[in-house]
């Protein structure tokens, strides 16, 4: 009978430990928002709050995107306790960009942990190599998702300023976050979605009226409805599996 039970719990622990379990990290574009308060014409979702609904039953999410955050502002004022909850097999979406244009490209006062603004090539990098090597050291397993689009359109096409391109001239990296973080997942050989690619095809798909109509909010171009944030998560469930990444 002892046998029995050892072998029970035995089995028990490793069904528990097998278990996948994320975590994500980024700005209002992922978060989660009250369904109740946030509903109607104040409908408002992040694409993570409805990520959970393309996963399996063994997999478990916690959003900890949270409102106004850049790379750096979340990194001190929520990451250095969030980091000591990982365990060695999690995966971290790690999505970052919008806040960090806040101060048009320049870096802010590093002494100030509210501060938002990061140079792509300077902090933002920084703070991005930070969360990537933190995640490893705990055992966990890092993947870096490109910021989704705003919608900003000039004719029938996004603008660079949309696809997080400040410098708004194609080919000019200097204030491309989307290249600076690409550069940080080739550096350090860290997994990468493309949000910012597949998202612009997809609103572009749309055009200026029904994406707005559609996926975005009232109140601006960058935020999104629920319809919005279920076709953003859906492409990245859909990245993700076409790399064989959480889903087999």
């Amino acid at each position: 009978m002892k046998t029995k039970w050892l072998i029970l719990f035995l089995l028990t622990v490793s069904f528990t430990q097998a278990k996948v379990r994320i975590f994500t990290i980024g700005d209002s574009t992922m978060a989660d928002y009250d369904t109740i308060k946030y509903s109607g014409d104040k409908e408002q979702r992040g694409w993570c709050q409805l990520f959970p609904l393309f996963l399996k039953s063994d997999v478990t999410l916690k959003n900890a995107a949270k409102n106004g955050r850049s790379s750096k502002s979340f990194y001190k004022e929520v990451w250095v306790k969030l980091r000591n909850e990982l365990k060695p097999g999690d995966y971290v979406f790690i999505q970052f960009g919008h806040n960090d244009e806040k101060q048009n490209g320049l870096d802010t006062d590093e002494n100030d942990s509210t501060a938002r603004g990061t140079n792509p090539w300077s902090q933002y990098q920084k703070y991005l190599k930070l969360y990537v090597n933190e995640v490893r050291e705990r055992g966990a397993i890092p993947i870096l998702f490109t910021p989704v689009v705003r919608r900003y359109f000039n004719g029938n096409s996004l603008t660079q300023k949309a696809q997080h391109n400040l410098s708004e001239i194609a080919g000019d990296s200097t204030l491309d976050y989307v290249a600076s973080m690409k550069k940080v997942a080739k550096d350090l050989k860290v997994m990468l979605i493309d949000m910012t690619a597949s998202t612009k095809k997809l609103v572009e798909s749309y055009g200026p009226d029904k994406a707005k109509a559609e996926l975005y909010i009232k109140a601006d171009d960058t935020h999104l409805k629920n319809e919005g944030a279920y076709q953003f998560a859906k492409l990245a469930a859909n990245e993700l599996k076409e790399k064989h990444i959480i889903f087999k």
